[in-house]
Order: structure tokens, then sequence, then C-alpha cells
């Protein structure tokens, strides 16, 4: 292995699975109220369901990005023990983190021989997460770090996401979406369809009224874009709202008998914005 593999807690990829593929994490952090705490700790899973009901209780949750003496001090001892490093990083559209692993690898890049090569997955959650899986598989298979970095560039614009959220509020908070935008959405329960454009920003792909079009919306998005929808790789995203989760799965299933389908929980970086009952899909596709 001529790299270590590192990325941030935004992959929204669990404790096991990121052991089992020997990738390293640098968390983000949250705020509620006074109170700091971490998106990922080590062995320790994330209370999906107890944080979703804090912020359906009124709490206020604010992201911050990860800053860059915190990189420095994830990737130095690495790089002291002569090793490469790989980073794969939430979309620098949605955050600051990636230009802040940027200074870091300035830094680190001019003091020792190997070296920290940075990858902006232009994705967020499961969509970041799809790419460091792959990247392992990469590593795994004698990829040098280069090569992984090249493949990410390449490839990061054929992962979809659709994302929809039940409170339009969260988004207006989070400065996702215009006050009035919030107000008029709600009144009339018009319910945007949100993607990642290829700037890995959020952006509006349609406004849909109902949840029960919206689930059929991202039906027929993943059958429109998908690189092999009958028997592709999906994630669905959710704000503790399984029910909706096991409908969307099983909408899919019966539509495309092959898809595997992987289910989990919100991380709190995107919790935090799109709120409880947010609902995502994420996949490769031929487009975003």
């Amino acid at each position: 292995m001529d790299f270590i593999l590192f990325t941030d807690s935004s992959c929204n990829l669990s404790c096991e699975t990121l052991a089992q593929n020997a990738v390293r994490v640098v968390p983000l952090t949250y705020q509620i109220g006074e109170e700091s705490y971490t998106c990922y700790e080590e062995n320790v899973p994330f209370d999906g369901k107890a944080f979703f009901e804090r912020l359906r209780g009124g709490a206020l949750a604010r992201t911050s990005l990860i800053n860059s003496d915190t990189f420095v001090h994830a990737f130095e001892p690495v790089l002291q023990e002569g090793h490469d490093i790989v980073y794969i990083s939430i979309s620098s559209g949605i955050s600051g983190t990636y230009q802040s692993a940027v200074l870091a690898a300035e830094e680190l890049n001019a003091k020792y021989a190997a070296q920290v090569y940075l990858a902006d997955s232009l994705s967020g959650s499961y969509g970041e997460g799809f790419m460091v899986l792959h990247a392992a598989q990469m590593r795994d298979r004698g990829a040098c770090a280069l090569e992984v970095v090249k493949w990410v560039e390449e490839n990061r614009l054929n992962m979809c996401h659709f994302l929809s959220v039940d409170d339009l509020n969260f988004l207006k908070r989070g400065g996702r979406l215009p006050p009035m935008a919030a107000a008029i959405g709600t009144i009339l329960d018009l319910k945007p369809l949100l993607y990642f454009d290829g700037q890995g920003r959020v952006a509006v792909a349609e406004k849909v009224r109902g949840k029960n079009r919206l689930l059929r919306e991202m039906v027929k998005r993943y059958g429109q874009k998908a690189l092999q929808p009958e028997n592709g790789e999906i994630a669905i995203i959710h704000g503790d709202c399984i029910e909706d989760a096991e409908q969307l799965a099983q909408m899919l299933r019966q539509a495309y008998a092959g898809v595997s389908i992987t289910t989990a929980c919100f991380e709190p970086t995107t919790g935090a914005h799109a709120g409880p009952g947010a609902l995502a899909i994420v996949f490769w596709g031929t487009e975003r």
C-alpha cells in the first residue's frame, strides 16, 4: 500500500465500513447551543435519531469546516513515516474544507519527501463515500496516489445526488435557499428536488408538490441517468425518516429488480442543513 487514504466525516460511511477499507477520517464539527461536537468518532456509531430529534425540538445545529491546522495535525505523522496521502474531500462548492486542505498540503509538501495529494469530490454524503470506497479498491489493487486522484477528477461528475427536504427552513437558515422561496414553498407544499451541479453546488432540479410525486420523480431520475439502471448501486440517505427511505427503496426495486441499495441516516454535516425528514438518492450516472 503506497499511500494512506483519508476522507472527512461528510462521506457518510459507517465506522465499520471505514475500518474495513482502511480509511482514515478527519472529522468536521458542529455546535448546538454552546456545546461543540465532532461529526465522527472512531468506533462510535452516530446516533442519527437522537440528533434529528433535537432538531425537531427546535435545536439549531451549526456546522464548521475543518481548518488547516487540523489537517496538518492529522497528516503530518503519516508523512513523517514516509507514506504519501490521498485525501478525498467534501465538495468545495458547499464547504471551505477543501481549501483548508490545500493550505495544509502546501505547508506539508514543502517539508517532506512524502506528499499529500488532494481530490475534491464535488459531492457530499454517500456521493463522496462511493468515491472513497472505489479509491480504497484501487489502492488495494496497487494503484498509486496520482492514479487515484486522476480517477476521482475524471469520474466525479458521474456521481448523481437528488435530495428532498421536509422543512425548507433548515435550508433557509443554512443559506441554501432564499427566505422568500422557503416561505412560498412551505405555504404551497412545494418541495424542491435538489441536486449537485457541475461545480459541486446545490441547485434546484425541479419543484414538486407532495411527497408521493417527489418519490416518483426520484425513481424517474434514477432511470434516466443511472449508468446501469437495471443493476446499479444506490444509496438512500435520510434524516430520520426510515419509512420514506424504505418506500423509495421498494419503488426502485419494483422498477429495477437487480439494484443494490444501501440505506443510512444523514451524518450531521449534511443533516444540519437538510433537516429532519430529508431524503436523498445517490448513484453513479451518465451525467449530473
